[in-house]
């Protein structure tokens, strides 16, 4: 199997940034979660797995990944990984879940630091759409991923419940905006009034709309992906300006 490319000028082709997404390791790649006896810690198991198809789907896409490309990248026996996850789409749902851990991981550091919190209400929120994107450009081939994620979950049918973790970890991340758009509404950094989960989702499905279409690439010239970052920013200006401007 060959790796995939970053279409996208200014996105970067590749897998998840180490240094932004993935949870620290003994060494390298996910057979860093062996022990040195090659046997997995107690309670790693399913986490080992779940990391070897995350880095096996990002590079070359769900579809491509079969079942025994998982066993072999996670030196375990195809009978032993069907009696953990009995379907690839089970592991694709545990690996977004996962990878969304990492970002929330990310951004639990970024509410919590000294800078963040002297930031009124609108800068917080204008930095967290920025994380947003900076994230979406790093990582092409987390955006594809999520793109063909959400092909499979609406082609194989998946129930509520078998998306709770991964809404979950979605959901999570509205809280942080939350807060910051009741700061700036308290300090007066945001004076315009919204449904602000409404607003939210708005500008979520806006940004990654356009990061998934970056990263498939031009279908024409008037399409412009030389500038593709800028029409991130532009979404985060509209957004936070809408707020912190009020009516005219």
């Amino acid at each position: 199997m060959t790796d995939r490319k970053g279409a996208a000028s200014g996105f970067a082709p590749g897998a998840l940034d180490g240094a932004n997404w993935s949870r620290p390791l003994a060494g390298e790649g996910c057979l860093a979660d062996l022990a040195p006896t090659g046997r997995l810690r107690l309670g790693q198991f399913d986490l080992h797995v779940v990391e070897c198809a995350a880095e096996l789907f990002l590079r070359e896409g769900i579809a491509s990944v079969k079942m025994i490309d998982i066993a072999d990248a996670a030196q375990v026996g195809v009978a032993t990984l069907y009696r953990h996850f009995s379907t690839k789409t089970a592991l694709a749902v545990g690996a977004a879940t996962l990878m969304w851990s990492y970002f929330n991981d990310r951004i639990s550091s970024l509410v919590e630091s000294a800078e963040f919190l002297d930031m009124s209400g609108a800068q917080r929120l204008e930095r967290l759409l920025g994380e947003y994107a900076a994230s979406y450009v790093q990582n092409s081939s987390f955006v594809s991923f999520l793109d063909e994620f959400d092909h499979l979950v609406l082609s194989e049918g998946l129930q509520a419940d078998d998306l709770e973790a991964y809404g979950a970890q979605i959901d999570s991340f509205y809280l942080m905006f939350d807060d910051a758009y009741l700061l700036g509404r308290q300090d007066g950094s945001v004076v315009r009034e919204v449904d602000f989960r409404t607003f939210y989702t708005s500008v979520a499905h806006a940004l990654i709309g356009v990061a998934q279409k970056l990263s498939r690439g031009e279908v024409i010239s008037s399409d412009r992906f030389a500038n593709g970052t800028k029409e991130l920013e532009y979404i985060i200006d509209m957004a936070v300006s809408y707020l912190s401007q009020g009516t005219t």
